[in-house]
């Protein structure tokens, strides 16, 4: 199954713009990652997405959200729940191309979706 979720998060890690692509538990424990950058420049990034995993989970259930973004000077960081125990982080340049990446973010969630729930 992580070799599966790993060759989904490796395309969607190629599209231009993007920094980083996790998979997270919903204690925000990455189970896959992907980085298109030297992981010093993004590790502050990484400790404080694990912190927020649960919150932002509970807010996008409760809310009844598809999503969560964060932006970060010219940085944008989406969380895509996956499943009731994971969640997708994405991590790309402001001027990515917002529609194409937006479309195979939710493929990419379909797909990693049927592979953690079955």
């Amino acid at each position: 199954m992580l070799s599966a979720i790993s060759k989904i998060l490796e395309t969607l890690s190629m599209e231009e713009g993007v920094k980083m692509v996790v998979l997270y538990r919903i204690d925000g424990v990455p189970l896959c990652a992907k980085l298109n950058v030297p992981k010093r420049e993004i590790a502050p990034t990484l400790y404080w997405l694990e912190g927020q995993i649960k919150e932002m989970l509970y807010q996008i259930s409760s809310q009844n959200l598809d999503e969560a973004s964060f932006k970060f000077g010219n940085t944008v960081i989406m969380l895509y729940p996956v499943s009731r125990t994971t969640v997708l982080g994405i991590m790309a340049d402001e001027e990515a191309s917002a529609y194409k990446l937006d479309i195979d973010i939710k493929t990419s969630c379909r797909q990693i979706g049927r592979l953690v729930t079955s």
